[in-house]
Order: structure tokens, then C-alpha cells, then sequence
């Protein structure tokens, strides 16, 4: 089944680059997010006084059979975060992380 992606920019200006990786993080999470229905990302990069750069926050709402998977990362402040490739790797990484638990808990 093809999984439907949104992606929706926060104040950040919209990049073919993000998108592309995005969309190779997609087919990844595709090989065993198989149920897996739809998978909207937020990109954000919200202006917060105080801070050497800007943080980017990403949030990912995987809809599956059952449950939907929500990972919301960038809420705390994490330097590395300034990067947002490093931010995607993070928040893509813990959606993993909790599909594969739920598909560990549901089966396939």
C-alpha cells in the first residue's frame, strides 16, 4: 500500500533538498511500517530569543491501523538541533523506534 505524505513548512521557507530527504526517510520507514496508511511532517523552525541559532522541530503523525504514531522532537533544547538534517535523523529515528515496538506488540 503507498503511504501519502504531507509536508508542511513553519517558518522556515519550503526546500527541495528537505523534501528529498524526507521522502528517502519515507521509503525506510516503508520497508516495515507496512499498515502504515498516511505520514504528515511538520518542519519548523520557530524564532526563540536568547539562543546562538535556530532550532528546527520536526513532528511526525504516522496514521496506522489502530493507532497513530506521534513524534514530536525539537521541544527541548539540543544544540545539534540547529542542523536540520541532524533534527530529521533524530525524529525519524524515534519514529522507528516506536513503529517497530508497535508492530512488535501488533505483529505485521
Amino acid at each position: 500500500m503507498a503511504l501519502s505524505v504531507q509536508i508542511t513548512f513553519r517558518d522556515i521557507d519550503p526546500s527541495d533538498a528537505i523534501e528529498a530527504r524526507i521522502n528517502d526517510r519515507v521509503r525506510r520507514l516503508q520497508k516495515f511500517a507496512k499498515r502504515a496508511t498516511g505520514l504528515h511532517v511538520t518542519v519548523a523552525a520557530p524564532h526563540h530569543s536568547g539562543q546562538k541559532g535556530r532550532l528546527y522541530q520536526f513532528t511526525l503523525e504516522l496514521l496506522m491501523p489502530g493507532r497513530d504514531i506521534v513524534v514530536k522532537q525539537g521541544d527541548t533544547p539540543d544544540h545539534a538541533h540547529e542542523d536540520v538534517y541532524v533534527a530529521m535523523r533524530d525524529a525519524f529515528a524515534a519514529l522507528e523506534r516506536r513503529v517497530h515496538d508497535h508492530v512488535d506488540k501488533r505483529g505485521p
